[in-house]
């Protein structure tokens, strides 16, 4: 009997197909195919999209600058009032950030580069001319050499009083907004410069362009591998921190904060604290994926000197609809806590201000809030004109969660003159003890570039869309090739009966094969010889 059914070779194709989108339907249930692509997309290899906007940051970042001007110079000079200022600017600046020379080091799981800023004025953005806006402010070179030389010597200062006088060096002099911000030849720095070149190494006193000189001629090393990167001061980290991808590990070949003493202490049992170390600090480029609610962010800029902490906020959605984690600057940066002790220059800590002499020079730069936002009411005292204000003087950034891509943010830190103590010179004696504010600096970010918006709307919204839709259509367009295959081999597959085979209940010989009649009779003759 033949049974000839009319299955193709289509057909098994067909169900073949089906088969395997159920499976890869299924697949894709246990396995989220998302993270593999967000894997592929953000990994910060060379030649990748990543890579590219990591080397070249799309982002347009400002600085900007407001500066306080003494309106009463004589008479705070004479003893009558106290200083009072006024708030000019913005000035404002383009920030442009480049990270060079990436070394990828696979056995440490590491990243190597140099970053470099330059800084563009930006004149449309700007409230005047820099090189013809001027100001009243006081000598910083004077009263900071002076405030510096507070441990030297009788003959020491004096020997410096008298010099200074003697080249008509002034408590407050005027400037153009570019000189004070960028450079001009003072005696003092030109003197200093010429005799003792190892601590003085600038010829020309910009306070802007000293600070932001220490951005650039660095060597930082972040980790990409956190499973492969172990240092010996490691353990002060947390699990959580040691695991996140792209932390600072070292910066100029150092996991610690050398200005503060971490060479000193290295190697020193029981010496080194958590904050002497940049190691587990962000550079603002890049941040973890998988943030967590509630976590601190610790950034680090060497102009600042320090680690800045960033504490959770809130979660929320941005304008553009993407999910985003608000933090903001911690209330706690500039308190008197064991958090902050290495911080306490020569063992002084006044909450609200903190120096930064280390980094500069030994000259009595510090920290602080803008308009002494958060800081003792007694720094306001010393000055007129502050008026401290959240909104205006906090500082916040908000980054997406999910990927650690930063949205945008607005940093701002004052910088203040924290003179304490000048003898021997009646010209400086009336500055004693005053912390003057000199300027304030928010570094902000415009809109999200388009690239980086693209790049976010596909990977936080169009691909996780298309994923669910696409396993829903996998299984059940797979379940339909296989029961239509079946189906058609069930119901319309044909089958071919002979035309000798008889379905009827009666018996019948169904002559299944052919015998011829010699063969039969041959056959009868043995079977009679037996």
């Amino acid at each position: 009997m033949e049974l000839r059914y009319g299955l193709s070779r289509g057909m098994l194709s067909v169900a073949a197909v089906g088969i395997l989108m159920v499976c890869t339907s299924t697949l894709m249930f246990f396995h989220d195919p998302l993270e593999m692509i967000i894997r592929l997309v953000l990994n910060l290899s060379e030649g990748s999209i990543f890579y590219s906007l990591w080397s070249q940051p799309p982002y347009e970042v400002l600085l900007k600058i407001y500066i306080f001007n003494v309106t009463n110079s004589e008479e705070f000079l004479k003893g009558d009032e106290k200083m009072n200022l006024t708030q000019i600017g913005p000035y404002v600046y383009k920030e442009i950030l480049t990270n060079n020379n990436a070394t990828f080091d696979e056995d440490r799981g590491t990243v190597t580069y140099k970053p470099h800023r330059e800084v563009v004025l930006d004149h449309e953005r700007s409230v005047g001319d820099p090189k013809t806006d001027k100001l009243i402010t006081p000598n910083i070179p004077l009263l900071g050499l002076q405030s510096y030389l507070n441990e030297a010597s009788f003959f020491t200062n004096l020997a410096f009083s008298t010099f200074a006088r003697s080249i008509g060096s002034k408590p407050i002099i005027d400037l153009t907004i570019d000189q004070y911000l960028w450079g001009y030849e003072d005696k003092l720095i030109d003197y200093a410069h010429q005799y003792l070149p190892s601590w003085i190494d600038f010829k020309r006193f910009g306070l802007l362009e000293r600070l932001l000189s220490r951005d650039n001629n660095n060597r930082v090393t972040i980790v990409k591998d956190p499973s492969k990167y172990h240092s010996a001061t490691d353990h002060y980290l947390t699990e959580e921190e040691r695991l996140s991808q792209y932390h600072v590990v070292e910066w100029n070949d150092s996991p610690g904060l050398l200005d503060w003493g971490y060479k000193n202490l290295n190697g020193t049992s029981g010496q080194v604290k958590k904050c002497h170390l940049v190691e587990g600090a962000y550079d603002g480029t890049i941040f973890p994926r998988d943030l967590r609610p509630n976590r601190r962010v610790t950034l680090f800029r060497k102009a600042f000197c320090r680690p800045v902490p960033l504490e959770f906020i809130k979660d929320k959605t941005t304008n553009q609809g993407f999910r985003a984690f608000e933090y903001k600057l911690a209330d706690d940066m500039f308190d008197v806590i064991p958090e902050n002790e290495c911080f306490c220059y020569k063992g002084k800590c006044v909450k609200g201000i903190q120096s930064i002499a280390p980094c500069y020079y030994g000259i009595p730069i510090a920290l602080s809030q803008p308009h002494f936002l958060n800081a003792e009411p007694r720094l306001l005292d010393t000055v007129n004109g502050l008026k401290p204000d959240v909104g205006a003087h906090g500082s916040v950034c908000s980054i997406q969660p999910d990927l650690g891509v930063p949205l945008d943010g607005h940093l701002r830190i004052q910088i203040n003159l924290d003179i304490g103590q000048t003898k021997y010179n009646s010209r400086t004696r009336v500055f004693n003890d005053l912390n003057i504010p000199l300027f304030w600096i928010e570094v902000t970010t415009t809109e999200l570039p388009s690239l980086v918006v693209f790049l976010l709307t596909l990977i936080c919204t169009v691909v996780p869309i298309v994923l669910v839709i696409l396993k829903y259509v996998l299984v059940l367009g797979g379940l339909a090739m296989i029961s239509g295959t079946a189906a058609y081999v069930v119901f319309k597959a044909r089958m071919s009966i002979p035309a000798g085979i008889s379905l009827n209940s009666e018996y019948t010989a169904i002559p299944l094969i052919s015998i011829p009649n010699e063969y039969l009779h041959k056959m009868e003759k043995r079977l009679s010889l037996k």
